[in-house]
């Protein structure tokens, strides 16, 4: 890979074209190692028969018009009714979610509604719901998800026993619907960003994992202090697997399990779509440094990308774009395929052309950002 082609005696050249190919070569070696961790996810250590009791922990606001799917999906679970708890809360609504939780709890005594309280010191937003959720709960395992997502009937019976005893988090895949090209792309930036996490975990160098799909073990939970300790973040789920990396020697198992893929909706809008990246880039500040390493090396591909073209040879440059491009669809591939999602690779064009802007903007908008609105609420971004 680093044979390089340039106009001789053209020292400008020369360098980018060098600088381009070293970064090419260095995102081509992390895709194929991202590949081969989410095939090693595939041997993710497990306990068969295991049966803790477990609570599945959901917030919710203002979302009358998708929790009843939520709702029916979770009743559905295939797990022993002495075993689980399904625990709603709704954060502080203002429509008629509350009354549609509670309706549904009438008919379905597995479930049950709480009402989040008023916020105080660092429990603002989703992490104060969560919170109330959490402390109303007895599972020994608690497992997450959004309103605004459908979980399959295995969800459950097939995330437990990835619990060993060197685990404190179990991450799953979030498969977004996806019918038109916004949400194509949308999909495939999911199951990139999530892959990583996955892949990464496969190598046992964990980094995170997300929140709509997300199973922690109570000890690791209370080992940190739970959300009463970890400071406020726009991604609490994020913050709390930080913290949990940081303070504990818990394990994270990310497996590539097509019975744990949690289903969810794309935005539907460029306003929330960005408000939705301001959100995760803002959150993801906090990253290990691993992490932060990992994401580098794809940025710095891509300023290169933009910041060489002029100065390379042409036919080498399209070469090599060619060869990155083809690397991303295998990667992508394997997760979808194992999903059954394959025809989302027609897609991955538009995922392309969205992606290259996205990644070069993230450190930007993280630095610009200082109101993070989300849910009809504001937060202002903290600052160390």
């Amino acid at each position: 890979m680093f044979f390089y082609i340039v106009r001789p005696n053209c020292n400008l050249e020369r360098m980018m074209t060098f600088l381009f190919l070293a970064a090419a070569s260095a995102y081509l070696c992390e895709l194929l190692w991202f590949r081969r961790g989410l095939r090693k996810g595939d041997a993710s250590r497990t306990v068969p028969g295991l049966e803790p009791t477990v609570s599945v922990i959901v917030a919710a606001r203002n979302e009358e018009d998708r929790i009843t799917d939520c709702l029916r999906s979770l009743a559905a679970l295939e797990y022993p009714p002495e075993k689980i708890e399904i625990i709603i809360v709704d954060d502080r609504s203002t429509d008629r979610t509350a009354a549609i939780i509670r309706q549904f709890s009438s008919l379905y005594p597995a479930v049950r509604c709480v009402t989040s309280g008023a916020p105080e010191g660092n429990l603002q937003g989703k992490a104060n719901a969560i919170l109330h959720g959490i402390e109303a709960s007895k599972g020994e395992i608690l497992m997450f998800t959004d309103a605004d997502c459908k979980v399959p009937p295995s969800w459950v019976r097939e995330t437990v026993p990835y619990f060993d005893d060197a685990t404190g988090v179990v991450g799953g895949f979030t498969l977004l619907d996806a019918g038109r090209p916004f949400e194509g792309m949308q999909q495939l930036d999911w199951i990139f960003l999530i892959g990583v996490a996955s892949s990464a975990a496969g190598w046992n160098i964990p980094v995170t994992a997300i929140g709509n799909n997300l199973s922690i073990r109570r000890s690791a939970y209370d080992a940190v202090g739970g959300y009463r300790e970890v400071p406020f973040s726009v991604t609490e789920d994020y913050a709390l697997v930080q913290a949990i990396l940081r303070k504990t020697n818990f394990k994270v198992q990310f497996p590539v399990n097509a019975r744990t893929v949690v289903q969810s909706k794309a935005c539907q809008s460029w306003k929330q779509l960005f408000r939705q990246k301001q959100r995760w880039v803002v959150g993801g500040l906090d990253m290990v440094p691993r992490g932060v390493f990992m994401m580098l090396v794809g940025w710095i591909y891509r300023f290169l990308l933009v910041a060489s073209w002029p100065f390379v040879d042409s036919f080498f440059f399209v070469g090599v774009v060619a060869l990155v491009m083809w690397c991303e669809l295998l990667y992508l591939a394997l997760p979808l395929q194992r999903f059954g999602s394959l025809r989302s690779i027609r897609f991955f064009p538009v995922f392309e052309l969205y992606y290259l802007p996205l990644v070069l903007c993230s450190p930007f908008i993280a630095w610009i950002s200082r109101n993070i609105v989300w849910k009809e609420r504001t937060h202002r971004k903290q600052t160390t």
